[in-house]
């Protein structure tokens, strides 16, 4: 995917964008915002006009993250497996991380939605999971079975907060 990036500048608000997978052929293109106010700051990664894909909040020298909904597709295309869509969405989740500045080591939160939940689903993802966060402290999380998701090939989606000292 091309990746799209823009400045505005608005006061108290700070958005940067940086929207790389597969959603930006469904959506307008990406659009980045920029300003501060205060202390307080945010800034928004966009793949289109309609959500983003990362926000941080720095305050008192922490940002916090919060990644939107991650899903398997890579280059355009939609896996049919269930294990390599998971693979695909940890992949996407690490790359919003890094454009934000860090890492899924600063991960405290995730939740996770699977289609058709099952025990062989659930083990798949968790194995997936085992592999993303190594570090000793797992984020707290949620995982919820759905009937389906935004595009009906996706199995599987992964938002997650993370914070990170500035």
């Amino acid at each position: 995917m091309d990746r799209f990036t823009g400045i505005i500048h608005f006061t108290g608000l700070r958005i940067i964008g940086s929207g790389v997978w597969a959603f930006a052929l469904l959506l307008c293109a990406n659009m980045s915002f920029a300003a501060e106010s205060g202390s307080l700051q945010k800034e928004f990664f966009n793949v289109g006009s309609t959500f983003s894909n990362v926000v941080t909040t720095s305050h008192g020298g922490v940002t916090t993250i919060y990644v939107s909904g991650q899903v398997g597709i890579s280059d355009g295309e939609i896996p049919e497996d269930f294990g390599q869509q998971v693979e695909y969405t940890f992949a996407n989740l690490r790359r919003q991380l890094q454009a934000a500045g860090a890492s899924p080591e600063d991960v405290v939160q995730i939740r996770t939605y699977i289609v058709e939940i099952s025990s062989e689903r659930v083990s798949a993802y968790n194995q997936a999971r085992v592999g993303f966060f190594t570090q000793q402290n797992k984020p707290a999380s949620t995982m919820v079975g759905v009937p389906g998701l935004v595009i009906p090939e996706l199995l599987v989606e992964v938002e997650a907060v993370a914070v990170i000292e500035n």
